[in-house]
């Protein structure tokens, strides 16, 4: 299989890139990832509070809460030079952005070190390996929508036995629910949760346990990779797909290694639209995967890790069995907020994210940008659409959750309708204002479903 690096400027979630599901296929099998490395642009990880990019200072007031400190009055410099005046405002300006950002980075840290409760790989940890190895007890499962971490699950899961629909991972995460929206940008991903806590705690619905490594040292972090793959751990790894494939962004991703020998690594790809170059469907085990060589492999990891300001360069999850767990109460809970939305510190998630989306083109009219919407109202028509199916099947006889997938099937029109409006662009105000008014709608619809999976939860 030959790869042809995506020429596109490429920055969705989970290589949500592609308009059109039929570009760039080819057929499962063995490829190269291209060998160039241009650099990359960041972008947000849907789901909590997000990091500023890599150099970059806060932008407007209001971003973050009040990022700066305001300028002191005008009366606090009649005894001071007007020279003096100024330099003192500046430097309590910029005194108030540094101080606002290293404690917007602190904050952050703690996050990551609570929330993924990290493990620092040990010399301990890395056992003695065979010069290659490849898992034939995977499968090779690639779908053609950005579900890129509910994909990398269902695969592992397969391998320890628990064979579940992509649908159910997406549940079990609360993955597909809600919306986040895309920092510095008009964008949103319809997920309102970070899926390494969807990871985390989906992992006991299926008898497993999640293990989250994390090091400084690209060295331990090969050897610890080439070790768990002996010992028949696939690997899953959060990575940038841009530089996986020479794409010219930064594109959060989630993919599972199967496999190595002297040349590099074997990883089944999760998504195949660009610049990924496979095609979606599911392979039954035993498939060589992509080929990718190690230094490739430890820049996608690192910049992945830069771009989130990690507190550490690279990181590995693999899942190994632990207790079952089968209440649903905090499953129903993830739902919710997923759905409600809440986000204190960060971008709007759930249902405001859609409120501030209908607001921004009922303002811009004509001049708002169709195309900063489009990707986000497909993925959410065919999320929701995925969501109420699995509702339907998995609980039959349960009368409210028949009505929350109504109301998500009901969404899923607005959104379709939404989509039909801006394919040829916003022509006036008037068509402004019928895209904001189906996404209104479409907010509470999802706003009731939320309030009744809310419901469900009860006490948690």
């Amino acid at each position: 299989m030959s790869t042809t690096p995506g020429a596109r400027h490429i920055s969705r979630p989970c290589g949500c890139a592609a308009q059109h599901h039929n570009e760039c296929k080819v057929v499962f099998g063995r490829a190269q990832p291209s060998q160039t490395l241009p650099p990359g642009e960041g972008m947000g990880k849907p789901g909590f509070p997000i990091p500023l990019r890599e150099g970059q200072a806060l932008t407007r007031a209001g971003a973050w809460g009040n990022p700066v400190s305001p300028p002191p009055s005008p009366r606090a410099y009649v005894h001071v030079s007007v020279r003096g005046a100024i330099s003192f405002a500046i430097a309590l300006t910029l005194a108030g952005a540094v101080g606002w950002r290293l404690l917007l980075r602190s904050f952050v840290r703690r996050y990551y070190v609570q929330a993924y409760a990290p493990i620092r790989l040990a010399a301990t940890d890395v056992g003695d390996y065979p010069p290659e190895r490849h898992l034939r007890d995977v499968p090779w499962i690639a779908t053609d929508v950005p579900a890129c971490q509910s994909t990398s699950l269902q695969m592992i899961a397969a391998q320890h036995g628990a064979v579940r629909s992509r649908a159910e991972i997406d549940f079990l995460m609360a993955f597909t629910y809600g919306f986040s929206a895309i920092p510095g940008t008009s964008e949103f991903f319809p997920g309102g949760v970070d899926p390494e806590v969807g990871l985390r705690d989906a992992a006991p619905y299926l008898g497993l346990r999640r293990r989250y490594y994390v090091t400084d040292d690209p060295a331990l972090y090969v050897r610890a990779l080439r070790s768990f793959l002996a010992r028949g751990y696939p690997v899953r790894v959060a990575l940038d797909m841009g530089a996986l494939y020479g794409a010219s962004a930064v594109i959060p991703h989630s993919d599972v290694l199967i496999g190595y020998d002297a040349t590099g690594f074997f990883l089944y790809e999760t998504v195949c639209l660009p610049p990924a170059t496979c095609a979606p469907g599911e392979r039954p085990p035993g498939a060589d995967g992509i080929s990718v060589t190690e230094a490739r492999l430890l820049q996608a990891v690192t910049n992945l890790a830069r771009r989130f300001a990690y507190p550490w360069r690279y990181t590995l999850t693999i899942f190994e069995p632990g207790p079952q767990v089968d209440d649903l109460r905090p499953v129903w809970a993830r739902l919710a907020n997923a759905t409600l939305g809440g986000n204190r510190y960060g971008p709007p998630t759930g249902v405001a994210v859609l409120e501030r989306t209908a607001a921004q083109i009922e303002r811009q009219g004509s001049r708002a940008r169709a195309t900063a919407i489009t990707q986000g109202l497909e993925t959410a028509a065919r999320f929701r659409r995925d969501n109420a199916r699995y509702l339907r099947e998995r609980f039959p006889d349960e009368a409210d959750l028949a009505q929350v997938a109504a109301r998500l099937e009901q969404a899923a029109d607005r959104y379709a309708a939404a989509l039909a409006a801006v394919a040829n662009g916003i022509a006036d105000r008037d068509e402004a204002r019928q895209i904001a008014t189906a996404l209104r709608e479409a907010a509470a619809l999802e706003r009731a479903a939320g309030a009744a999976l809310l419901a469900r939860a009860g006490d948690t």
